[in-house]
């Protein structure tokens, strides 16, 4: 399956954002989303997109039991962030 995150310019300049290397914080939406998170204490969360795996870090910070981060770029998957 072919996947825009794995060409390699594309991800060369994706990875330069300030978001990719620095995390929730430097998303700009992040204030407004995390608000809308549910309690995660005790929870099993699933993150479909995961990408660098930011919301599974989030979520095991808040306690949850079980994350599981999928992502259909590979690369993606090489860089995620492990919990």
């Amino acid at each position: 399956m072919n996947n825009g995150y794995d060409n390699e310019k594309f991800f060369e300049e994706y990875a330069k954002m300030p978001r990719s290397r620095d995390g929730l914080s430097a998303a700009g939406e992040w204030h407004q989303l995390q608000p809308l998170f549910p309690l995660l204490q005790g929870k099993t969360v699933l993150d479909l997109g995961c990408g660098y795996g930011w919301h599974c870090a989030f979520a095991a910070e808040q306690g949850a039991v079980k994350v599981l981060g999928i992502d259909l770029s590979r690369k993606m998957i090489e860089e995620a962030i492990i919990c």
